[in-house]
């Protein structure tokens, strides 16, 4: 059984944690469980064994991961799943495909995974850069947190604090 993501962290961007948080508050990001109150905390975690990638050596886990899945869903007859915007099926398979590999060969399973996401618009026509860039980690393993804050200042970070969303 493949661990599902305990925890969602931008990594030294608690402007766009609030974002995402206003986001799925209003419905606009999919969330299994709708964020009703809305909070940005900041932690200080240790990545343990991460599937980290912006490193070459586990985009290329990444890229046999995606063979291997590709391959299945041919067998099936099934069509493999897609990113659609911020909806990214497809990226979420193979990453639980490499986590379902792993189990099944024995080998340690990921405490987190770390990644670069471009979201948003252009920064400028043809440009890499948009205007939510982000290094996002997903923690399997809450022991990893070794500490929490609240982002300073705290009424730029958190100012639904005290108030539900609805």
């Amino acid at each position: 059984m493949v661990s599902r993501m305990e925890f969602i962290f931008w990594e030294q961007n608690p402007t766009r944690a609030l974002e995402y948080s206003i986001e799925s508050a209003s419905g606009n990001q999919f969330n299994k469980v709708r964020i009703k109150t809305l909070f940005v905390i900041g932690a200080i975690i240790e990545l343990g064994n991460c599937l980290n990638l912006i490193e070459p050596q586990y985009l290329n886990i990444l890229k046999e991961a995606h063979k291997g899945l590709e391959a299945i869903y041919k067998q099936s007859g099934k069509p493999i799943p897609t990113n659609k915007g911020n909806n990214r099926a497809l990226d979420c398979a193979v990453i639980k495909f490499v986590h379902q590999s792993r189990a099944i060969d024995n080998k340690p399973r990921y405490d987190s995974i770390r990644g670069a996401f471009s979201e948003g618009e252009e920064l400028s026509k043809g440009s890499n850069f948009s205007s939510r860039l982000h290094i996002q980690v997903g923690l399997l393993n809450k022991d990893l947190i070794k500490g929490y804050f609240l982002p300073r200042p705290v009424a730029t970070y958190n100012p639904y604090l005290l108030r539900d969303f609805k």
